[in-house]
């Protein structure tokens, strides 16, 4: 009984934990070196640059049980700018922001990743 307790409470408590986090799905064609400093954000209505050429897309949002506070605009953001950076992303582009509504408190951000052709 005592064993199946302690299961029991592992697996509750690696949930608790992966589901307090951002969802973050990355889709990358090919990993380039990591790009340093701040990366150009392009919203939605703007017009892209013609010189890029799309490496990936990167959705964020909310994993089941994600606090409101952990998944703000601001905290989506920044995990796409983190995660850019990693795959030497040089320009994201903002395909689709979904504010928080009745069914969600989260923010949910959809965005592609550029590269500039040199």
């Amino acid at each position: 009984m005592k064993k199946i307790l302690v299961i029991l409470s592992s697996v509750l408590m690696t949930f608790a934990i992966t589901s307090c986090t951002l969802k973050k799905q990355i889709t990358v064609k090919q990993y380039y070196p990591p790009t340093e400093g701040q990366i150009p954000i392009v919203q939605t209505n703007q017009t892209l640059p013609k010189n890029i050429y799309r490496i990936g897309s990167i959705v964020v949002g909310e994993n089941g049980l994600t606090p409101s506070g952990k998944c703000t605009y601001e905290a989506c953001m920044q995990v796409i700018e983190e995660e850019s950076r990693k795959v030497g992303a040089q320009l994201v582009y903002l395909v689709r922001v979904k504010e928080p509504d009745i069914r969600s408190t989260c923010y949910n951000i959809t965005a592609e990743l550029y590269r500039y052709n040199e």
